[in-house]
């Protein structure tokens, strides 16, 4: 007890910024939850990071997927896509597109967002699903009163975001509402050249906006009895106009509802500490299509191709804490139905296609966790789940010809069964340090894009061939089993983790291209191939390192460095000969000097990543150079005011980071490179 009065004493004497590193140390430890990390709306206010995505990618281990200037998806160590839980307040939200246009992290706005909680690797019992790791954005709850709060931002390219919040609280009742407008044009890189001009835009889309994005939101709270407490909250997002170099249509809109409700009941009786009710829905409605390009073809309305996509999640849990034990149930179905129009020359219409055909996946799960700390030294946590997950399709909808051309199957549904777990130890060597170790193993079921997505197209070459997108009916749920080992040193001035990691993932899934199984005239020709998907072993190995130390008074250097690399089995039967493991991250490191005395600050930072060349050449991944880039950022708060601003990619420098490429079906094959030098500030006032 004396240790953490004096660490408290000592942190509270420092500025802002040290006190938020180490608090958020001190806050996890007494949780017991050291896999836990977190990045708060703070840190986020200070960059000109556009979305959730972007902003992560600042922690050690998380990068971000860019296909345009919004949108990035998160990416954790190598693992993206399904491979990760990206959920809201605990509630699921998933992408609409094919080509993950619209990811779930771009599903919130910063205006809505407290903190953003990430989990690296298997240890998350509480969500079917995170083989890789999860983020859970955690959205606002309001400070006592009433208050309102306006957040102003601009940038280069014409950037925007205005952001005003409302709310009301007191012991009984909360109340808050806000609103979002989001806007740019598209970015140059270091070169002067806007982004849109790697591919095919129609001169008057150049310069035109890179997106157009409305958000509105509410939540309320409230006690209608001593110790239960009822929330519920509502947003709306309406984006329009945005666009992706990186594939061959853009977003003409992309609106998404969600909706959460919660109820808790706290101190029930000596056993059973609070019992936890959910329940959420959440809707993505997105059209894409290629009316800001050039066409090939000389079609009848104002685009050659386009997708019209949808997808619905319900779901809900109830979760009861028992002394040490965390026990739950979580069930949940999601729909995704994609219909993809192209215009055919020949016939002179449009050729309608199912590629995602009304396709459920429907799972119900149970879980348990234990945390014990059986003395000062030594903390336990270990947790165990079992999930029953059906996947199927509307067999009408389903190009059920494919799937037997490339897959000699036709099957529609899927059944899978199995348990999660993992187990973290954590043990103080001294009052400085402390070790802490993980074991864990986690399952994900194939989504339905990878079992049932159903193309065919006409291409060249080879000459009268059809090219295909096809799912796989039988690929099997990815295993990851994982272990972590750490070492965490803090002292009065000085924060300092080191992880190592290494990870078995059995049917991990991968691309390939498929010869034709069963030739079938006008579907597959005996010629014919298909990028499809397969499962292979796969490995994964490396390490973070994040360190923060007061080097004098209000003076802080902080740096930290990340690296993985990954391996996979070959199957050249399947034409899978490469052994590495496509979009990999490369080394990457960063090293800031700050200097923060509460009032004001001033930061300098280099970011700089090698070269990747460990790369995927049986789906055309090409290497990427390395960069390195340097940041400036200040900011002053005085009462209730705050100012920000900042210059990113400080030398204006051209550089791509690794993720850049694309290999989904509407894909241009383009890397989109990263902003040039940019310029932003930002303001917030609240009473």
């Amino acid at each position: 007890m004396r240790k953490t009065t004096f660490i408290l004493t000592a942190i509270f004497s420092l500025p802002t910024f040290a006190q938020e590193v180490l608090l958020k140390e001190v806050e996890v430890k007494g949780k017991r939850e050291t896999f836990k990390e977190s990045l708060e709306i703070r840190e986020v206010r200070e960059s000109f990071a556009k979305d959730v995505g972007e902003a992560l990618s600042k922690i050690e281990g998380l990068h971000k997927f860019r296909k345009g200037g919004i949108a990035n998806d998160v990416i954790i160590r190598a693992f993206q896509r399904d491979n990760l839980n990206v959920i809201i307040d605990d509630s699921e939200v998933h992408a609409a597109c094919p080509n993950r246009m619209d990811p779930p992290a771009f599903h919130v706005d910063f205006s809505e967002v407290e903190k953003i909680e990430v989990i690296k690797g298997p240890f998350d019992i509480r969500h079917q699903g995170s083989l890789g790791g999860l983020v859970n954005i955690i959205t606002k709850k309001p400070d006592f009163g009433f208050r309102f709060k306006l957040n102003l931002s601009l940038g280069s390219f014409d950037f925007r975001n205005i952001s005003p919040v409302i709310s009301y609280r007191d012991d009984r009742f909360y109340g808050l509402a806000g609103y979002s407008y989001k806007y740019s044009k598209p970015y140059k890189d270091g070169d002067g050249k806007r982004i849109t001009e790697y591919a095919n835009y129609k001169p008057q889309y150049i310069n035109s906006k890179a997106f157009e994005i409305n958000t509105y939101w509410t939540k309320f709270g409230l006690r209608p009895l001593e110790n239960h407490h009822l929330d519920i909250a509502y947003t709306r997002q309406d984006a329009r106009h945005v666009i992706y170099p990186a594939l061959m249509m853009d977003a003409d809109y992309d609106k998404t509802d969600r909706f959460n409700f919660t109820y808790r009941v706290d101190k029930i009786s000596d056993l059973i500490n609070s019992l936890n009710f959910q329940l959420y829905y959440t809707k993505v409605d997105h059209w894409m299509d290629d009316r800001f390009r050039k066409f090939m073809t000389n079609p009848s309305g104002p685009y050659s191709m386009a997708t019209d996509a949808k997808t619905k999640t319900f779901g809900g849990r109830v979760e009861a804490q028992i002394k040490d034990f965390a026990l739950g149930f979580e069930a949940y179905r999601r729909n995704w139905d994609a219909t993809n129009y192209m215009w055919d020359q020949m016939s002179g219409m449009y050729m309608r296609q199912f590629v995602i055909p009304d396709a459920d996946i429907a799972n119900f799960g149970v879980y348990g966790e234990y945390r014990k700390s059986f003395n000062p030294k030594l903390r336990l946590v270990a947790g165990l789940r079992l999930d029953t997950t059906k996947s199927e399709v509307d067999s009408s909808k389903a190009n059920t010809d494919l799937y037997y051309a490339y897959q000699n199957t036709k099957s529609t549904s899927k059944t899978d069964t199995y348990p999660s777990g993992n187990l973290q130890l954590f043990y103080n060597l001294t009052p400085e340090i402390e070790l802490f170790t993980g074991l864990g193993y986690a399952v994900r079921v194939p989504d339905q894009q990878e079992r049932y997505f159903a193309l065919q197209r006409m291409c060249n070459p080879p000459a009268n061939t059809y090219c295909a997108w096809v799912g796989n009916p039988e690929l099997k749920p990815s295993k990851n089993l994982e272990l972590d080992l750490g070492i965490k040193h803090q002292t009065q001035r000085s924060l300092t983790k080191a992880t190592l990691f290494v990870s078995y993932v059995w049917d991990y899934i991968t691309l390939h291209k498929k010869d034709v199984v069963n030739p079938i005239p006008m579907v597959a020709p005996a010629n014919g191939q298909a990028m499809t998907y397969a499962n292979v072993d796969a490995r994964f190995w490396g390490f973070e390192l994040s360190s923060n130390y007061n080097v004098w008074k209000n003076l802080f250097l902080f740096g930290g460095v990340s690296y993985t690399e990954g391996r996979k089995d070959t199957k050249p039967s399947l034409n899978i000969k490469d052994k590495d493991v496509a979009e990999v991250p490369p080394l990457k490191g960063r090293l800031g000097l700050r200097y923060d005395t509460g009032l004001w600050f001033a930061e300098a930072e280099l970011v700089a990543s090698a070269t990747q060349n460990k790369i995927d050449s049986d789906v055309n991944e090409t290497k990427t150079s390395g960069y390195g880039i340097v940041n400036l950022k200040a900011g002053i708060s005085y009462r209730n005011f705050t100012l920000n601003a900042g210059v990113e990619n400080l030398f204006d420098k051209k550089y791509y980071e690794h993720f850049s490429y694309v290999r989904n079906p509407f894909s241009t094959g383009v890397k989109v490179p990263e902003p040039g030098r940019s310029f932003y500030v930002s303001a917030s006032y609240q009473f």
